[in-house]
C-alpha cells in the first residue's frame, strides 16, 4: 500500500507576482511540515480519501531560499472541506482538506499551501502536493491560523490562488466539557497495520495479534465522546439505579480522580452505562476512524511523531520526559483531556494512553481476514489465538468457551506500542491475566460512548 519514499523540496523565499507589470516580492520563511501520506488520483478526501494503488511518505521540508515564479491573480474554484471556514474549536492535530470543482488548466498541476497564524497566510509549508490536503505541524491551542490553496500550472509554473479560510483551534487550558461528542463525517478510511508505514511498529507480531491487511473500509457518520467516561458520570449512573459498582471503588469515591477514567468495569458494565445515555459503545471501525482520521495510516492519532507527555499519559514515557506540566500526577491514571497535543484529528482526545477502551466487537485474531468492507459489526465469535479453526471464517463458538472482546488505545501502564492506532487486543486483565474471568475488570481498561447519525 504505502510505498516509504524520501525527498526534501528546499522552497519559500521571493517570489514575483506578476500581474500586468505590477511585480511585488514576498520574503516567507518555511517550516518542516510532518511526515504526510500522499497519493495520486483522489478527488475529494474526506468523501473519497486516497485509496490507490500507491501512497506515500514525503517529509516536506521547507527552508529559506530565493525563487521566482510567475503568479496569476485570477481567481480558482476551490471549497474548504476541513477545517470548515471560521471553525473553531478545532483539532490541533486536525488535517487540512480542499476540492477543486474544477481544475483552471488543462495541463498537469499541484497545489501549494500557506499557513500563518493571524488573518493573512504568507509562510509556503508544502509544495507539490498532487492530492487536496496535508497533515501539518501540530497547531498551538486557541490559536487563530489562516491558510490558503494555490493551485500551480506544472507546465508553465502559472498560479492559480484560492480562497483564504480561517480556523481556530481548541484552547488547551480549558476543564473538560464531558457532555462533548465529536462528529466522524461517514465516508472510507484506512483500517489496519500498515507494514509498509515507515514508522509503524511490526504488524502481527505473535500469535495473540493479527492487525492486517490495512484496507478500505466504509464507515457511516457518527458521534463519539470527546472523552473517555468518567468516575463521577458513572457515579452517577450507580446513583440512578442504571450501573453497577465497578469491582474495586476507591478511585470512584476519591474526588481527586473524579475527573479520570472509570476502571474495573466489564464490557457489559460499559455498555449498561452507554444505553443509560441513549448511546452505545463504538466498533472497532468506528474507534479506529476516530483516532486515525481519513487521509492516511498513521501510527498514533496525532501524526507519526514518537509519543512525549505532552501527548499521551504512560507511566514509562512520564518517566523519561521528567518534569512535565501536562497532569497533576506523573504515574497512573490522569485526568480525561490533559494531553491535548494527542488529540485526534477530529479533537478525541486520550485514545492513545491513559486507559484502554471497551470497544463493541468480539476479539477474533483473523477477523480482518474475513471482516465486511462497508461498517463492520465485529465477529459472531472470539478467538485470542491464530492455531485454532481457519483463518478467513470466525468460530463455530468463542474459543475460550465465553466471549471476549477487543480494546483499543492502550493505557498508562502497558507496553508503549499498544498505544498505536492500529494495535488491537483484547480485555483477558483482572488485577493479574486471566482473573475475573469473563468479565476481566481490571485498572487498565475504560470506555467511552458513540451514537448514530441519521
Amino acid at each position: 500500500m504505502l510505498r516509504p519514499i524520501t525527498q526534501k523540496f528546499i522552497s519559500a523565499g521571493f517570489i514575483a507576482l506578476t500581474t500586468g507589470v505590477l511585480i511585488a516580492s514576498l520574503f516567507l520563511l518555511g517550516f518542516p511540515a510532518k511526515s504526510i501520506s500522499l497519493a495520486v488520483g483522489t478527488k475529494n478526501a474526506l468523501e473519497d480519501p486516497p485509496f490507490s494503488d500507491l501512497q506515500v511518505y514525503l517529509p516536506v521540508i521547507l527552508k529559506p531560499s530565493m525563487v521566482y515564479l510567475p503568479f496569476i491573480s485570477s481567481g480558482v474554484k476551490l471549497s474548504v472541506l476541513q477545517p470548515t471556514h471560521n471553525a473553531e474549536d478545532v483539532s490541533p492535530n486536525a488535517y487540512l482538506a480542499w476540492h477543486l470543482e474544477e481544475p483552471p488548466t488543462v495541463n498537469p498541476y499541484y497545489f501549494d499551501v500557506y499557513l500563518d497564524a493571524g488573518d493573512v497566510p504568507t509562510t509556503r509549508i508544502a509544495t507539490g502536493l498532487r492530492n487536496p490536503w496535508l497533515d501539518p505541524e501540530t497547531f498551538e491551542g486557541g490559536v487563530t491560523y489562516s491558510w490558503q490553496v494555490i493551485v500551480v500550472d506544472l507546465v508553465t509554473n502559472a498560479r492559480y490562488p484560492g480562497a483564504i479560510w480561517r480556523f481556530t483551534t481548541e484552547a488547551f487550558d480549558v476543564e473538560p466539557d464531558l457532555d462533548a461528542m465529536v462528529f466522524i463525517p461517514g465516508g472510507p478510511f484506512w483500517m489496519g497495520c500498515d507494514s509498509q508505514n515507515p514508522y509503524e511498529f511490526p504488524c502481527s507480531y505473535n500469535i495473540f495479534h493479527h492487525d492486517e491487511p490495512v484496507r478500505h473500509v466504509q464507515i457511516d457518520p457518527f458521534e463519539i465522546d470527546k472523552y473517555e467516561v468518567t468516575n463521577r458520570e458513572y457515579l452517577q449512573c450507580m446513583e440512578a439505579g442504571a450501573c453497577q459498582a465497578p469491582r474495586r471503588t476507591e478511585q470512584l469515591y476519591n474526588p481527586t480522580y473524579a475527573l479520570s477514567p472509570v476502571l474495573y468495569v466489564s464490557w457489559w458494565d460499559a455498555q449498561n452505562f452507554c444505553a443509560w445515555e441513549g448511546k452505545r459503545l463504538p466498533t472497532e471501525a468506528e474507534w479506529e476512524k476516530a483516532a486515525r482520521g481519513a487521509i492516511d495510516t498513521r501510527k498514533w492519532p496525532w501524526g507519526n511523531e514518537e509519543p512525549d507527555c505532552t501527548r499521551v499519559n504512560h507511566n514509562e514515557i512520564n518517566r523519561r520526559d521528567g518534569n512535565c506540566p501536562a497532569a497533576p500526577q506523573k504515574i497512573g491514571i490522569h485526568w480525561v483531556g490533559q494531553h491535548p497535543r494527542g488529540a485526534s484529528p477530529y479533537g478525541v482526545h486520550d485514545m492513545a494512553g491513559n486507559a484502554f477502551e471497551w470497544v463493541q466487537d468480539k476479539y477474533d485474531v483473523y477477523y480482518y481476514l474475513y471482516s465486511p468492507m462497508d461498517n463492520p459489526q465485529g465477529p459472531p465469535t472470539s478467538r485470542v489465538t491464530k492455531d485454532r479453526g481457519t483463518p478467513w471464517q470466525p468460530l463455530s463458538q468463542d474459543q475460550l468457551g465465553f466471549p471476549v472482546f477487543s480494546i483499543r488505545g492502550g493505557s498508562h501502564r502497558d507496553n508503549a506500542f499498544y498505544m498505536r492506532v492500529a494495535h488491537r487486543h483484547w480485555g483477558h486483565h483482572g488485577d493479574t491475566p486471566n482473573t475475573d474471568e469473563p468479565y476481566f475488570r481490571s485498572p487498565r481498561v475504560g470506555f467511552r460512548c458513540a451514537r448514530s447519525v441519521p
